[in-house]
This record gives structure tokens, sequence and C-alpha cells, in this order.
């Protein structure tokens, strides 16, 4: 994939998305640029990093984001889902803090252990994103 099949790959993942998110966030590393485009895209001015990291045999939050999220609508989004146990964490991080969540990536692979609300297609491989 290069760079102007990812923007293609982006807008397509915009126009599915029926949601009016107040904040777009991307999980570090590979949700930052996807995130970054849809908030061109949705035309979303409030934009956030979240840090998931394994550690030992689970996933935790890394990072804490300082905006007041209670009752707001955010967009979480990730590159891909594998597991999908990274989105999972994030999301049950940021519920805690009151927002109300919706999740979108570009692909999911029939492993993931959850289905985004946003996607475009199922993949059976790892998709190579440019900025790899």
């Amino acid at each position: 994939m290069n760079w102007n099949e990812l923007r293609e790959e982006v807008k397509s993942l915009a126009s599915k998305i029926d949601y009016t998110p107040d904040v777009i966030i991307g999980i570090v590393r590979g949700g930052l640029i996807p995130a970054r485009l849809l908030s061109s895209e949705l035309r979303v001015k409030d934009m956030y990093a979240i840090t998931v990291k394994k550690v030992g045999d689970e996933r935790r939050v890394m990072n804490d984001i300082l905006e007041e999220l209670s009752a707001k609508n955010v967009l979480l989004v990730e590159d891909m889902l594998e597991t999908g146990k990274s989105l999972l964490v994030a999301k049950e991080y940021l519920e805690e803090k009151g927002a109300r969540i919706k999740t979108a990536c570009l692909y999911t692979m029939p492993i993931s252990e959850l289905r985004p609300d946003f996607w475009l297609k199922e993949v059976s491989e790892v998709v190579p994103f440019p900025w790899e």
C-alpha cells in the first residue's frame, strides 16, 4: 500500500462512519495516521493519542488523557485489528472516563476478539502500511 492508496482507504472508511465524534483518539503507533486523516475527513479538530503496551500477558494504557471526556462522543481509531486486545483495553479506559465510544479501523483479521463499529474489510494477512 502506498500513501495515495491509504488516503483513498481512509476516505472509504470515513464514508461509512455515521457518527459525529467530538474527539478522535488514535492508538499509538498504527492508529495515529489513520486517526489524523479521519479527523480531516470528518472535520473533527480535537484529537489525542493513547498508548497501549503489552506488559507480560496483558495490555495496559500507558498515558492519561487529561481532557474531560465525560459524555463526549469519541471515535477510537486503530489501523488494523489482529487480536483487537489493544483496542479493547483503550476502549475500556475511555469508557471509565465517561466517554461514549465508537471504534474504527481499516482492516480486521478473523482472529480479532472484537469487531469495530466501523471498518473496511476483513483480511487474512497483516497489511503493510506506508509508515512501516
